[in-house]
């Protein structure tokens, strides 16, 4: 199995973690960052066949979700549309359940303070329509039990060959506390 260095994770190359026995060959003098024995790569390069692709991603993408569940931020990916491909179990602080977005039960919109809803909408749609990568706002949310929490949103815009969103990206943060 050829051995794949990524992000620091060395993908397809059994460690026996635990196991002295492997370091014998070990000089930390000689240790050099990225550095990866019995491979085809050198420094921190490379070699992704594609069938490693999948695999690779799977456990980035992963590793990414276990640090969000962890960090207390609320990460959003959602369409043009307005459908939500991702939210991050954050939004539980909320008393919501990551599906009930995904799934379409909830709608952002609706946890939006009425006050809000109107200047949220608008600056998402002049930014996206003016070019912009991203922007940020603050604004009031409603919680499932109907508690108003300040919100401050940083969003990205992603898009497509054409220049049109066709996915927004970001993060909320509670600042309520701020």
């Amino acid at each position: 199995m050829k051995t794949i260095l990524q992000g620091g994770v060395i993908i397809g190359h059994d460690t026996n973690f635990g196991n002295a026995a492997n370091y014998r060959d070990y000089d930390r003098k000689e240790d050099k960052l990225g550095e990866v024995k019995d491979t085809e790569t050198t420094g921190l390069e490379c070699a992704l066949e594609q069938k490693d692709v999948p695999d690779t991603l799977k456990i980035r993408v992963k590793a990414l979700e276990i640090l969000l569940d962890n960090s207390g931020i609320i990460a959003f990916l959602r369409r043009e549309n307005g459908k939500v491909e991702f939210v991050s179990a954050a939004v539980e602080e909320f008393g919501y359940k990551a599906r009930d977005f995904t799934s379409g039960k909830v709608n952002y919109n609706k946890l939006v303070h009425p006050d809000d809803l109107d200047r949220v909408i608008l600056e998402l749609k002049e930014n996206a329509l003016e070019g912009a990568a991203g922007f940020s706002q603050k604004y009031r949310i409603r919680t499932k039990k109907e508690y108003v929490r300040a919100i401050e949103e940083k969003t990205e815009f992603i898009r497509d060959e054409n220049g049109n969103v066709a996915y927004i990206a970001g993060i909320l943060t509670d600042i309520t506390d701020n």
